[in-house]
């Protein structure tokens, strides 16, 4: 027999759905947070030193250190799976955002891959004495780090609308914005060290902080 909700049983499901998904989003997604947020801040921290004080000539090798960032897959890949083993109830809200962040991961797959296969593919031309070969070859690079800012402040503005909890969101304030200061100083003689530092700050207001406070509400809630 089919039943028609009333307007009060209608706002108290929809309730009930949202403070499902704020629980679910407690429940071990902090420690993921955490994890990319320090791996990011420590990398990009770790390449900003390195610009500082390798030689001019061999000072590109800093940047070698985000290879690092593979190690963080296999171990989000395990704590995924032990959250959705300790989830008992998937809302739509939780289902959405995973598939917002699975395109978050492939939209950052492709731009990496992408500027990978631009510098490769590029066609040698004219070279003067100032080197513009080399320039036009990774001049695209200087767009990567805004780039990714724009996605990380999409994918953390979204989740945090959507599970209503504020430090995501304004953390993905805080990147667009970031985005938008390194899109301007792409010029500058020390854009390199500025976006490593522009990075880190990102990562602190996006994931670290957010992180550390779902686990707090986590720990509260328990």
């Amino acid at each position: 027999m089919d039943h028609t909700l009333s307007e009060k049983e209608s706002f108290d499901l929809i309730h009930q759905m949202i403070s499902t998904a704020k629980n679910n989003l407690q429940k071990g997604m902090g420690k993921i947070f955490l994890l990319w947020g320090y791996l990011v801040a420590g990398i990009s921290l770790g390449t900003f030193i390195l610009l500082v004080l390798l030689p001019p000539d061999i000072k590109y090798h800093a940047f070698d250190l985000w290879c690092l960032m593979a190690l963080g897959y296999p171990i989000h890949y395990f704590m995924i799976r032990k959250s959705e083993h300790n989830r008992l109830v998937t809302t739509y809200v939780d289902q959405l955002m995973r598939w917002v962040w699975i395109a978050f991961g492939l939209s950052i797959v492709l731009v990496v891959l992408g500027f990978f296969l631009s510098t490769f593919a590029f066609i040698p031309g004219h070279t003067d004495a100032t080197g513009s070969e080399e320039l036009q070859r990774w001049m695209p690079w200087l767009f990567l780090p805004p780039t990714m800012l724009c996605l990380y402040g999409f994918a953390l503005f979204v989740s945090g609308k959507a599970y209503g909890f504020k430090p995501l969101w304004v953390g993905g304030i805080i990147c667009w914005l970031g985005a938008l200061f390194l899109l301007i100083t792409v010029h500058h003689a020390y854009a390199q060290e500025i976006q490593q530092l522009v990075l880190c700050i990102g990562a602190i207001s996006g994931y670290i902080i957010p992180g550390h406070l779902l686990n707090k509400k986590e720990t509260a809630h328990v």
